[in-house]
């Protein structure tokens, strides 16, 4: 196995996610029409349904397969490419209506890497107590 493949799948399984991402090596095109190793990852990213929303004006949401493609050449940096996908840890991870409601308070634009903190938020009672 291909040492930076194996870092990566160890990162995502230290992180609990090894089952919600899958991570692979393809030769795609690179940007100068050459055929060259990438290694990829996918995972299920709750979107909004545009074409619903479109066509009927209502605001919904599906998954979607997210997928992060990089060039493996000599700037390649296994450990920064699964640094951009454990940030989401706690998000791929999370429940559909989680990260629905998550994204409705944020009018569909919170970044995945901020949902932890939101969630945990959530958890907590409200009081109307103050210290001064």
């Amino acid at each position: 196995m291909n040492k930076d493949l194996k870092l990566v799948i160890e990162e995502l399984t230290k992180y609990g996610i090894n089952d919600y991402v899958g991570v692979s090596i393809h030769k795609m095109e690179n940007e100068r029409g050459k055929m060259v190793p990438h290694m990829r990852a996918e995972w299920n990213e709750v979107v909004v349904d545009t074409f619903s929303w479109r066509t009927t004006g209502v605001k919904d949401y599906m998954y979607e397969v997210n997928t992060k493609a990089e060039e493996m050449n000599r700037y390649f940096n296994a450990e920064l490419f699964v640094k951009g996908i454990t940030q989401r840890a706690a998000w791929i991870k999370a429940d559909f209506e989680d990260k629905v409601e998550y994204l409705k308070e944020k009018n569909g634009i919170g970044h995945p890497a901020l949902f932890p903190v939101w969630l945990e938020s959530k958890k907590k009672p409200f009081t109307s107590e103050r210290s001064i």
